[in-house]
């Protein structure tokens, strides 16, 4: 007696459900929290609010587990460590201060070396008058050597050594004030190292991201 062919066919095997990709998964999450979240809102019950506050819970436990995870890691690679070269602890900030300004005071040696500091003001405005102190006691305090230009003819008294703008302003590319620049004598090359309003602290850093070319610090 002759089988039927569909007997002899193997079984087709079920289609596998299809996996889900991991930002698929978390957007379908975060979405039925939003919703929930609406719908606790917008029609305030018991059982809306249970519903949202249990998918609220899930993503505060995954944070918690997130961050366990983390620590955990800090200890099997104490390479990704930044609190130990940059320590987050109070009692540590003094050390910490003192290694930046002796990395800053660095950075302002070694272009003063090949730079010269030129600071372009305006005698009649009150903000570039406000600069020229931060630029007296830059000076004083790091024994720098800075050429002060007055591009409006008006030479500010707390800058005596002032010289008035021949167009060195406009050769080194210079259109807003007060600015400074670091110009390089022998080559010529001009860079920029602040424009507007900037405290001593901050210039300071300024000639250390400039000196490393903006390389981060972290």
């Amino acid at each position: 007696r002759l089988k039927s062919r569909d007997t002899d066919k193997p079984p087709v095997p079920a289609t596998p459900p299809l996996q889900m990709d991991i930002l698929q998964k978390q957007a379908l999450l975060q979405q039925a929290t939003k919703k929930a979240l609406a719908e606790a809102i917008m029609y305030p019950s018991v059982p809306a609010f249970v519903k949202y506050f249990r998918l609220q819970n899930y993503w505060t436990q995954q944070a918690g587990l997130f961050s366990m995870s983390a620590k955990k890691a800090m200890l099997a690679h104490p390479e990704l460590d930044y609190n130990l070269q940059y320590s987050h602890y109070n009692g540590t900030v003094k050390n910490q201060l003192a290694a930046d300004y002796a990395e800053q005071r660095r950075a302002i040696s070694t272009l003063a070396q090949h730079f010269g500091v030129m600071f372009f003001y305006r005698g009649r405005e009150a903000i570039d008058g406000q600069l020229v102190q931060v630029i007296q006691n830059f000076r004083e305090t790091y024994g720098l050597s800075v050429i002060p230009v007055s591009v409006d003819g008006v030479i500010n008294p707390m800058l005596p050594d002032s010289r008035t703008d021949q167009g060195q302003a406009a050769q080194l590319g210079v259109k807003y004030f007060p600015a400074m620049m670091l110009v390089d004598p022998k080559s010529g090359q001009v860079k920029p190292l602040s424009y507007g309003f900037i405290s001593q602290d901050d210039l300071a850093k300024q000639f250390l991201y400039v000196s490393s070319d903006f390389k981060p610090n972290f």
